[in-house]
């Protein structure tokens, strides 16, 4: 699927790469040949406007040939074509190469024949009229070849049709290269939603295994001589494994989605840990781990005290967990400044326990990952309850950071913006 989709993406870039260099080209080349047009045109112009002077009016006609004579004398070559009409306008007179007889404004194609060889080349043309007093008495007209402008465009043309395969082949790679990288983000998501389909169909389809198993049982002992006590509290731990897992996953799609909105209040910091670690302390005193929490800072945020809360107990109630008998679990806290001038406090869960292998730090907060899965299973936990902390400590605009050595303990750092 990734190869299949990565080489159309890089098909379609090619496709449009091209289609835009044609097009981007095309209305460059317009650009140029419109602004050659009208620089030959201004030329044209100023030269019509320095021969009209010179007109002499001969037999009632207008007149160039003193002018051309004087040209002639000095060796000047015409280069461009200089016409003379009557009133009527009729060709009278015609100076340097040969150019198109009648009055034209712009662009005009002459037919020649030489040798029985038909051939056409292009002019571009200026006229002015000749007055004598009110009266008009014929037109001046120049006109110039554009050879030299058809070839430039012509050159153009052919480079850029002789450059677009090379430009094609270094937008493919370039496409491929791009193209796997865009699809490497999709292929991931979609790698990730396989495996969450499947691991939430496992962890769902386990108690419901219990379930009919028990009730199985129920049903072979309807005698009422087995023990119907013990089945229908290994009944009641499954389901309440299943409504907890869908807690969990509901938990997790509203913090990770963006219409969700949150409820957010200001409170201090001291109304969310005080009775987090009297809750926290029964568990620790059960497990025979020591919870050491240092003084509550004076400080106020703004947040969801339940959805806060939920964060700091599972972090605890996790660090106390993973932790042997006889361990410690410290909570303490600090502030530095954050980026907008305001104070920013870090909560630091510290654990004396088993600590996170250095390959697994980067997967804690994926759905389902468990570290040690036969320990956390043991423990009723489905591998979600990291991922609902880091989405819940995003959508507080904070951050959460993780630091562990194998066999020593690890560290969860909490950051939050502070209020004043």
């Amino acid at each position: 699927m990734r190869v299949d989709l990565r080489r159309k993406l890089t098909i379609d870039f090619v496709f449009l790469f091209v289609a835009l260099y044609f097009l981007g080209g095309a209305v460059a080349i317009f650009l140029f040949a419109t602004q050659l047009d009208v620089s030959l045109d201004e030329e044209l112009q100023e030269l019509a406007y320095e021969a009209l002077p010179a007109v002499e009016y001969i037999d009632g006609k207008p007149s160039l040939r003193d002018w051309a004579h004087r040209a002639s004398a000095r060796h000047d070559k015409l280069l461009s074509t200089v016409q003379v009409f009557d009133r009527t306008q009729k060709l009278s007179e015609e100076f340097g190469p040969s150019g198109y007889p009648k009055l034209c404004l712009g662009n005009a194609v002459v037919k020649m024949t030489d040798n029985n060889k038909s051939q056409s080349f292009g002019l571009r043309s200026r006229y002015v009229e000749i007055m004598d007093g009110p009266n008009s008495i014929g037109y001046l007209q120049v006109q110039v070849s554009v050879k030299q402008r058809d070839a430039a465009l012509r050159q153009i043309i052919l480079t850029m049709l002789a450059l677009t395969p090379f430009l094609a082949l270094a937008v493919a790679v370039c496409g491929s290269w791009f193209a796997g990288n865009a699809v490497r983000p999709v292929e991931e998501t979609m790698s990730l939603l396989r495996q969450f389909v499947m691991d939430a169909a496992h962890e769902i389809n386990t108690p419901i295994t219990v379930i009919e198993a028990s009730v199985q049982t129920l049903e072979d002992d309807i005698n009422g001589e087995g023990a119907h006590s013990d089945v229908l509290r290994i009944i009641e731990r499954a389901t309440s494994r299943m409504k907890a897992l869908g807690q969990s996953l509901v938990l997790l799609a509203k913090m990770e989605s963006p219409e969700y909105r949150l409820p957010i209040e200001k409170f201090a910091l001291k109304e969310l840990f005080y009775p987090l670690f009297a809750e926290c302390k029964q568990l620790s005193l059960a497990k025979g781990v020591a919870l050491i929490a240092a003084p509550v800072p004076d400080l106020m945020i703004n947040g969801n005290k339940d959805a806060l809360d939920r964060v700091f107990l599972n972090l605890i109630s996790n660090a106390i967990n993973y932790t042997d008998k006889g361990g410690k679990v410290t909570v303490s806290f600090s502030t530095v400044s954050g980026g907008n001038g305001g104070k920013v406090v870090c909560i630091m869960i510290d654990d004396t326990g088993v600590g996170i292998p250095a390959d697994s730090l980067g997967k804690i907060f994926e759905r389902f990952y468990r570290v040690d899965s036969s320990r956390a299973r043991h423990m009723g936990g489905f591998g979600l309850g990291l991922s609902i902390v880091k989405s819940t400590v995003e959508r507080h605009q904070g951050e959460i950071e993780v630091e562990s050595n194998l066999g020593t303990g690890s560290r969860f750092t909490v950051k939050l913006a502070c209020v004043g």
